[in-house]
């Protein structure tokens, strides 16, 4: 007669062991898409994407993401096209003050874009916002398919 022992402990590592690895590649591979899809100014935002797997005894966690705080801006949207739709005017001053966002006309020779230290500042009443870009979710829908559930963080 034969028997069979069972090792719960040990089958809860390995499949612990092999969803880590199976996060880990599949968030590599969201990780890159988006940044190959992430609106590009200067380059931090892409550069700043990166991905998390934690393997837990129940399942696997994966996160792709940015810890800039601008990331969830961008991917969103602000003012009119941004979660509040609202113009987006001044709490505390008479105008708002930023630095233009891209200069425009000629440049000095060999350089594509001024630094944004470099570029003059804008004065506005309001500012209408910026349309979202949601290279994330187009990175998820890429690798998983249409129809991704999108968990937002707080």
């Amino acid at each position: 007669m034969s028997s069979v022992q069972m090792h719960r402990d040990r089958i809860d590592s390995v499949m612990q062991t092999a969803g880590g690895q199976w996060g880990d590649r599949v968030g590599r591979e969201v990780a890159n898409r988006a940044r190959a899809n992430c609106p590009v100014d200067e380059g931090r935002l892409r550069s700043s994407i990166t991905h998390l797997v934690t393997a837990t005894p129940t399942g696997v966690i994966m996160r792709v993401g940015s810890p800039l705080a601008y990331a969830r801006w961008r991917h969103e949207g602000t003012g009119l096209y941004g979660p509040h739709h609202a113009l987006i005017v001044p709490v505390s001053a008479k105008a708002l003050k930023f630095r233009q966002p891209k200069m425009q006309g000629p440049l000095p020779a060999g350089v594509r874009n001024l630094p944004t230290s470099r570029r003059p500042f804008v004065f506005a009443k309001s500012v209408r916002g910026t349309p979202g870009s949601p290279y994330l979710t187009q990175a998820l829908e890429e690798v998983f398919g249409p129809g991704i559930t999108r968990h937002p963080t707080t």
